[in-house]
C-alpha cells in the first residue's frame, strides 16, 4: 500500500536534508523516476517553468535608506547604475541588461513583476557607450515625457516618426549625468525600427534592431507592459553595459 505525498511534505524533506548527502541521492533517484516517464521529455526541460523559476535568483530587497537596487548575477561585472533608485510606493524599476538583451520589472519593493526582449544597442561595439549612436550609457534613469503615438492613431500613414519610434516614445531623464559626461543627449526608450520597413516597424511584435543609443522593446510589450506602470508612479530604468 503506497502513501501518497503532500507537495508540503515533498519539500520538508528537501528543506530538512539541504546540503546532505541524502538529499544529493534523492535528487538522483527523483531524476530517474522522471526520466522513466512519458513526460520526462516536458519536464526535464532545461527551459521548463519549474527549471527556469528554479534556477531564478531573487531580487534584492530594498536598501535601508529607501532606495532599490534589483541587480542580480545576470549583471555581475557589468557598468550600471552607481546608486539606488529614490522608489516610493506606485514606482517601479525596468533593469535592462544589453548583454542578455532583456529588460525586468519590479515594483518598488523589488518584487519581480515581468521579462520582457528588450535591446539597448547603438551602432558600434558592444563595449562602446562614448561616442554617438552607440550603445545606450549605463547608469540610472527615469522615464519623462510620453509620445503615445498608438494612442492618438492605431492606424497611421508610413512616416519617418511612425517607423522609427512605433507605438509609444518616452524621454529618458538621466540622474547620474551618465549622457552629459560622455557628450550624449536624447536617449529615449520606444518601439519601431526603420529598417523593419513599413507596416513592419508598426507590427505589435516588430523585429528588435539597434537604434542610435536608445532603449528598444517591441511595440506590443511598451504597451501592455510599460505604460501601466508610467500611469501608476515614477519608472526608474538601470541600465547594464558590458565593458
Amino acid at each position: 500500500m503506497t502513501t501518497p505525498m503532500s507537495a508540503e511534505r515533498f519539500e520538508d524533506r528537501f528543506r530538512f536534508y539541504k546540503g546532505q548527502p541524502q538529499q544529493h541521492q534523492g535528487v538522483q533517484e527523483l531524476h530517474e523516476a522522471i526520466s522513466s516517464t512519458n513526460s520526462a521529455a516536458e519536464i526535464l526541460d532545461e527551459q521548463a517553468t519549474w527549471a527556469v523559476t528554479f534556477s531564478s535568483e531573487p531580487p534584492s530587497p530594498p536598501a535601508s535608506s529607501g532606495g532599490l537596487d534589483p541587480r542580480g548575477s545576470e549583471e555581475a561585472g557589468m557598468a550600471g547604475p552607481q546608486k539606488a533608485a529614490p522608489v516610493k510606493p506606485g514606482d517601479s524599476y525596468l533593469l535592462v541588461n544589453d548583454r542578455d538583451e532583456d529588460m525586468e520589472a519590479f515594483d518598488h519593493t523589488g518584487t519581480f513583476l515581468w521579462k520582457v526582449p528588450c535591446l539597448a544597442r547603438g551602432q558600434g561595439a558592444d563595449t562602446d557607450w562614448t561616442r554617438t549612436s552607440t550603445d545606450t550609457p549605463p547608469g540610472l534613469y527615469k522615464l519623462g515625457q510620453l509620445y503615445p503615438d498608438y494612442e492618438q492613431n492605431p492606424n497611421p500613414p508610413c512616416s519617418d516618426t511612425a517607423m522609427s519610434y512605433g507605438w509609444f516614445s518616452f524621454d529618458m531623464v538621466e540622474l547620474e549625468n551618465q549622457e552629459v559626461t560622455v557628450g550624449r543627449a536624447g536617449i529615449m526608450l520606444h518601439g519601431g525600427g526603420s529598417a523593419c520597413g513599413w507596416p513592419g516597424a508598426w507590427a505589435a511584435n516588430q523585429q528588435l534592431l539597434p537604434t542610435l543609443g536608445c532603449v528598444r522593446l517591441h511595440n506590443i510589450d511598451l504597451r501592455d507592459k510599460v505604460l501601466p506602470l508610467y500611469r501608476k508612479g515614477t519608472v526608474y530604468v538601470g541600465v547594464f553595459q558590458e565593458h
